[in-house]
């Protein structure tokens, strides 16, 4: 079982939610507690359709979020029908927790059991406030309110009639703040960001070293220095001239005074005409450093801490770039390309560091700029140019981006290299839905003709733009960062999220962390033990074991297992190094249960019927009999086998009971669909 799914994966998802509900409220009745399906069922949809799409992802605002705002705007049911959903997500997040299901970034369960406590104490107000009401529960509790039953659709039909007839009383200006809501953000679900994979950094300490060199760090550090105690402007608020000559100097920023063209010398009239010298003065505004104080530029005092952070300085001014205009020169009368580009910067941009940043290889420059070109011709109109002029625009486009990625590359964000690109940035290009069929064929003529320009993140932006995506509550695993999970939820993590390769990384680093392979290793299969759903134990084991020299040793070296015996027997036998026959009697039928219980964890009750709607009542009750008795580990699987079997009676097959069953997206990163 995963505790992640695409958002196509429908089949997937539903089966794992009723899994989940299903075992959650058996775990609950055992600890003497009952809680409603209906509020699980919602707090796992909260999730599931949310940017990052994580089950067992809560932190104390998620709490706060699902308590006071989704569910008030989303559950049509008063207060003191819905009064105890608050404890109910309190008895599920602790089951998240015993179980290792609870993400291992998310918040603390003393942080979640505050949080719950708070949140409660506002649920019943916030249920009651028809302001937080969606349009849909507005209507639905007001026909309740008129005595309609929401499930009588005759009578939703009479009643909604005679609303639009004015007929039925509502506050207009509660149901146009409704309104204004729901346009401005949709509805109130958002968007699912494509999943990450995950990166590797250097140390905090050698990335600060790295940002204490970058030449825009040293400049802002110089000009704030420069500034001491202020420096009186222009009436137009600009750098004085003469101030700016010794500035462009002091700084090394590169702008040309009085450039000389030909034989013909143009005077600066204006330090607005130095581009690199007033990006630079704007940026320490934008980040906080220096302020304009009755036309004199002064230092913020309170930016002294930010100033000896070097990597801080950094991130905050890499954050800013964005609205800083890097494309337009001051003064300088821009092509048309440029200015539509400039204006679409604050989209583009975060769009073109979160491709480069989620692709394994740098990424060929062309690819990006006719990705960008395509995202100009979504927003302005220019159909109506000619061939040649579209031609102009695209070129135009393409070098305003390598511009772009040249001033990046100066601030120490990107690498640009010229190289043969990787092949991979030529597999989709026969996809229709992908891009146009002009639009790849010059991608395809760009990418076979030799070495291209090639761009990739350095660390610096890396951990800057990964900053960004968690901030935005995406997630953007980083190798190294579980290494103080526990054992389940490490193993979990790695299950649902990571590539093998990075899966290996994270696991060395874990074990690093815990004394190394002797003390660590033994914790990670207690860990896989622990774990209660046996397909994501098969999943966890299947994983570690990938990281052991000699995997199938590893394996055979746990076919006793108690516990773990029944998995190895399944892994040993997708692997072809044992068959049926190999397996003795018992480890056989345990090996049977297994799959069955799989298929009933991973594909629900439907699936294991079918598997069986071959055989006779008497073979399947034989078959049946036999797996209860096999002395399998996971008794509340084989129970809830056995009901099925009892409710259901499913019968007759002539193939045997283990053909075409597996586990599905076995392995971490298979099944994964990526886009570029």
């Amino acid at each position: 079982m995963h505790t992640y799914f695409e958002p196509e994966d429908v089949e997937a998802f539903e089966a794992a939610k009723d899994l989940l509900i299903r075992r959650s409220t058996g775990w609950a009745e055992r600890q003497g507690q009952r809680v409603d399906p209906l509020t699980l069922s919602a707090a796992l949809d909260f999730r599931h359709h949310s940017i990052d799409g994580r089950w067992g992802y809560w932190t104390t605002g998620l709490v706060e979020e699902f308590l006071l705002s989704h569910l008030p705007r989303t559950l049509s049911a008063t207060a003191h029908e819905a009064a105890g959903m608050p404890e109910d997500l309190r008895v599920f997040v602790r089951y998240l927790h015993a179980t290792g299901l609870a993400d291992a970034t998310g918040s603390t369960l003393t942080e979640l059991d505050a949080a719950i406590t708070k949140a409660a104490a506002e649920f019943a107000a916030a249920m009651t406030d028809e302001r937080n009401f969606g349009l849909a529960k507005f209507w639905v509790m007001a026909a309740i309110n008129h005595g309609v039953d929401p499930a009588d659709h005759v009578a939703m039909n009479r009643f909604a009639e005679q609303a639009r007839a004015g007929e039925i009383g509502y506050d207009d200006d509660v149901l146009t703040h409704i309104a204004a809501r729901h346009a401005e953000d949709g509805g109130g679900r958002p968007e699912r960001a494509v999943a990450q994979l995950p990166v590797s950094l250097p140390a905090e300490t050698e990335l600060a070293a790295v940002a204490g060199q970058a030449p825009v760090v040293a400049r802002l550090r110089a000009l704030v220095d420069w500034i001491g105690d202020g420096r009186a402007l222009t009436t137009t608020g600009n750098i004085k001239l003469a101030d700016a000559r010794e500035l462009v100097r002091l700084l090394d920023t590169g702008d040309t005074i009085d450039p000389q063209i030909g034989d013909q010398v143009f005077r600066t009239q204006s330090s607005a005409e130095l581009p690199a010298l007033t990006t630079l003065v704007e940026l320490a505004k934008k980040i906080r450093l220096v302020r304009v104080v009755k036309n004199r530029l002064v230092r913020i005092a309170k930016s002294a801490p930010l100033l000896r952070d070097s990597l801080a300085l950094w991130t905050d001014g890499f954050d800013a770039l964005p609205e800083l205009g890097l494309l337009p020169r001051p003064g300088a009368r821009e092509a048309g390309h440029t200015v539509l580009l400039d204006e679409m910067i604050d989209l583009v941009l975060p769009d073109i560091l979160h491709t480069i940043y989620g692709l394994p290889e740098p990424v060929p420059v062309v690819r990006l700029a006719e990705t960008v070109w395509l995202a100009c011709t979504e927003v302005a109109y220019l159909d109506e140019l000619d061939p040649d002029a579209t031609a102009v625009w695209r070129e135009g486009v393409g070098e305003d981006v390598r511009r772009l990625f040249a001033e990046l590359a100066e601030f120490g964000a990107l690498e640009l290299t010229v190289a043969e690109p990787d092949p991979l940035f030529q597999r989709d290009l026969d996809a229709p839905e992908m891009f146009p069929p002009d639009t790849a064929a010059r991608l395809r003529a760009a990418l076979s003709s030799g070495p291209v320009e090639l761009v990739s993140l350095t660390p610096l932006a890396t951990r800057a733009v990964r900053g960004r995506m968690v901030k935005a509550g995406r997630y953007a695993p980083l190798v190294g960062e579980l290494s103080d999970a526990g054992p389940t939820p490490l193993l979990g993590m790695i299950v649902d999220h990571y590539t093998p390769e990075a899966a290996e990384a994270e696991i060395a680093a874990w074990l690093e962390n815990h004394g190394g392979q002797p003390d660590g290793l033994p914790q990670l299969l207690e860990g896989v033990r622990a774990c209660p759903f046996r397909a994501r134990a098969a999943m966890m084991l299947d994983v570690l074991a990938r990281t052991m020299p000699d995997r199938p040793a590893f394996l055979r070296g746990l076919r006793a297992d108690q516990q773990l015996g029944p998995i190895v027997a399944q892994l040993l036998l997708e692997d072809g190094e044992v068959s049926m026959d190999e397996l003795g009697p018992d480890e056989g039928l345990r090996a049977m249960a297994e799959q069955f219980i799989h298929l009933l964890e991973v594909a629900g009750p439907d699936a294991v019927v079918d598997a069986l709607a071959e055989m006779s009542a008497d073979e399947a009750r034989e078959l049946m009999v036999a797996l209860l008795a096999s002395g399998h580990p996971d008794h509340v699987g084989l129970d809830e086998l056995r009901q099925l079997f009892t409710t259901r009676r499913p019968g007759r097959a002539t193939v045997h009971p283990l053909a075409g069953v597996s586990r599905s997206r076995r392995g971490p990163g298979k099944g994964r669909k990526r886009r570029s």
